[in-house]
């Protein structure tokens, strides 16, 4: 009996140096760390090179690309303002055929695959896309081809990108509610008349209130749609015409990033914050 007291006596000061030892030998690294909201860290912690990049190349045109994988290209009217030539690997999407989001030329001798103004899902090493019909003025049908506008759900990098075209319906339907779910970065216009939509009627605004992303990259930009959006939600601006986000560096709610040739004019115009994503 007393042979196993002190075994036991033994053992219990053995394993009490030990965990002093451990303790001591790892000051800088916790030995059970608590998970860290992943918001609070995201910036400090989250190389660029690991993000998404988006670009913003004027109109509705966004270039999207994962650790300088495959690109997504949308609605290309300028293909001049590519970061690069396309490749067999690059996908091509048009939300719709007006000239201001389509270059014909460069659309026919595209080397890679394609949604071209129609429903439907293609997949890249990095990315899942799905196209969902839409309307570019309220009342258009909403065809699965063929349509007025499309609206292209890109999965990539572990965000949601939508990119509307140049939706104009009054409201969503609950089908494409349900098919965009929660989307991290909606890429959208507010002000433009060929869709009937303005800052009088707010219609775009409304639609955004519907869809709830925690962020917006205008299209067709207008200093009216950034003023009135600045009494709604908090306003970013980059002085580049790309960023590259992590879903944890994305703000908790809606906010507007202005990107591109006219960003820092407009965060002259109205208070915004500088990123460096």
């Amino acid at each position: 009996m007393r042979t196993r007291d002190l075994s036991v006596t033994l053992i219990a000061i053995g394993l009490l140096i030990a965990g002093c030892g451990a303790k001591q030998s790892a000051d800088n690294v916790p030995l059970s760390p608590s998970p860290a909201p992943v918001a609070a860290t995201a910036s400090a912690t989250t190389s660029p090179s690991s993000g998404v990049t988006l670009r913003y190349e004027g109109n509705a045109q966004i270039e999207l690309s994962m650790d300088g994988g495959a690109r997504i290209l949308i609605d290309v009217y300028d293909p001049s303002a590519l970061s690069a030539s396309p490749t067999a690997d690059d996908v091509l999407l048009t939300t719709h055929t007006h000239d201001d989001h389509l270059s014909p030329a460069f659309r026919s001798g595209f080397p890679g695959a394609q949604l071209f103004v129609r429903e439907g899902e293609l997949k890249t090493p990095d990315a899942a896309i799905k196209g969902i019909a839409a309307a570019h003025s309220q009342g258009d049908p909403l065809v699965a081809k063929g349509g007025t506008d499309y609206i292209f759900i890109v999965d990539v990098g572990g965000l949601r990108i939508a990119h509307f075209g140049d939706l104009g319906q009054t409201a969503l339907t609950r089908d494409q509610l349900t098919a965009l779910g929660d989307v991290d970065i909606a890429v959208t216009q507010f002000d433009n008349s060929f869709s009937q939509m303005d800052t009088t009627n707010l219609k775009g605004f409304k639609l955004m209130e519907q869809v709830q992303p925690r962020l917006i990259v205008q299209t067709h930009s207008s200093l009216a749609a950034v003023e009135h959006a600045g009494t709604l939600w908090p306003l970013l601006y980059s002085e580049r015409a790309w960023v590259t986000v992590s879903a944890g560096a994305l703000p908790v709610s809606t906010s507007l990033l202005l990107l591109g040739d006219d960003a820092a004019f407009y965060a002259e115009q109205v208070p915004a914050e500088k990123v460096d994503w």
